[in-house]
């Protein structure tokens, strides 16, 4: 399972991809993203939540596969 969520955070585009490892692996908060970033915290904010999204839609599966076994 662990694989497989690292691997879906790999296929995420880039910016996406460093905004979520920064805001859930780091534990940096939207400010400090931003700041890192470069860009607004609206900004810093919209992308954790798409990159969140996309990863929902690529691991549903996976997901319902690990809860029927």
């Amino acid at each position: 399972m662990k694989d497989r969520i690292n691997s879906a955070i790999q296929e995420l585009p880039a910016k996406l991809r460093e905004a979520l490892v920064l805001r859930e692996y780091e534990e940096y908060s939207y400010k400090e993203i931003a700041e890192i970033t470069g860009i607004e915290v609206s900004l810093a904010k919209v992308r954790v939540h798409r990159a969140r999204v996309q990863l929902r839609k690529t691991l549903k599966h996976v997901v319902k596969e690990y809860n029927e076994a």
